[in-house]
């Protein structure tokens, strides 16, 4: 489950008995709530900083704040003789349900729905193999008929329709037509409102921008990633950074090169047992000796 954390219901509780250093409200001053197992139920609840229970025990998970929602779900258990319920729970019986930031169901159980997450602010649901995704007032924003729904932002959804990809926004309308094998790499561009995506189609691959217009070419490529400023491409077996014309930036072949750092601001690259630190344009910020590896 990409980003969330269940809860660890030990220590859940000693974090309770010792107190949250965090901070213990988030926007519009609203209360944080904290996930907490009721031993004697074995059912986790959701608490108030100072123990105020806020939301009864009732779930088997339940996640901490993403994004001023809470992931919850429920399933049925065997039990054992002496009347303790097992830890594991049947499968398939698993039902999810979303919680607001007051504790108020925003998506109840009897939706039905087989997976719920959110991913940048926006409520992605799976029904039936097919995702969706809904407003927090349940709204459909786009109906639930993709095989695929990959958020990059709240304006950029990755989709795959009748196994071919494409792009949509959060208004369900279609940036990038449902034309390609694969997309992927995708790099975006804040000061000039666009975004570069790596795209394969017919055995080929390419670079498209947001308006779909190739700034690469379809090719015999094997792109590792594209940045504003670079690309990663591997040629037999080994990795270089070009630029988009395919001109080579630094001439070393690596053993490995990829983009690190969560803004993804950084490229990583390993060759003869040196490690390397670069920029988006090739400029080498660090290097350090492997361990374990001599030149």
């Amino acid at each position: 489950m990409k980003n969330q954390k269940l809860a660890n219901f030990t220590l859940i509780l000693v974090f309770l008995s010792i107190g949250f250093g965090a901070s213990a409200q988030n926007q519009d001053t609203i209360p944080e709530l904290y996930p907490v197992n009721d031993r004697k139920l074995g059912l986790i609840g959701y608490y108030l900083e100072d123990g105020t229970n806020v939301v009864k025990p009732q779930f088997c998970t339940a996640t901490y704040n993403i994004d001023g929602y809470y992931l919850v779900s429920k399933s049925k258990h065997e039990y054992y003789e002496n009347g303790r319920r097992k830890e594991e729970h049947i499968p398939n019986t698993e039902k999810y349900a979303l919680l607001g930031a007051k504790g108020n169901f925003v998506i109840n159980f009897a939706d039905n729905y087989d997976y719920i997450t959110i991913d940048s602010g926006l409520i992605k649901v799976q029904k039936d193999k097919r995702y969706g995704i809904l407003d927090s007032k349940k709204k459909v924003m786009i109906p639930l008929i993709y095989e695929e729904l990959e958020v990059e932002n709240k304006q950029t959804i990755l989709a795959k329709k009748k196994n071919k990809m494409g792009v949509l926004n959060s208004k369900n309308e279609v940036l990038i037509p449902f034309l390609y094998d694969k997309l992927y790499g995708f790099s975006a561009l804040k000061s000039e409102d666009n975004f570069y995506l790596i795209v394969s189609k017919d055995g080929k691959s390419g670079i498209i921008d947001k308006h779909n217009k190739f700034v690469v070419p379809l090719g015999n490529h094997d792109f590792q990633f594209v940045t504003k400023k670079s690309i990663g491409l591997k040629i037999g077996g080994k990795f270089k950074l070009v630029d988009f014309n395919l001109k080579p930036i630094l001439n070393e072949d690596f053993d490995t090169l990829y983009l690190v750092n969560i803004d993804e601001d950084e490229i990583y690259a390993k060759a003869k047992g040196i490690g390397y630190y670069f920029d988006l344009e090739g400029k080498l910020l660090r290097k350090e000796p492997l361990e374990g590896v001599k030149n």
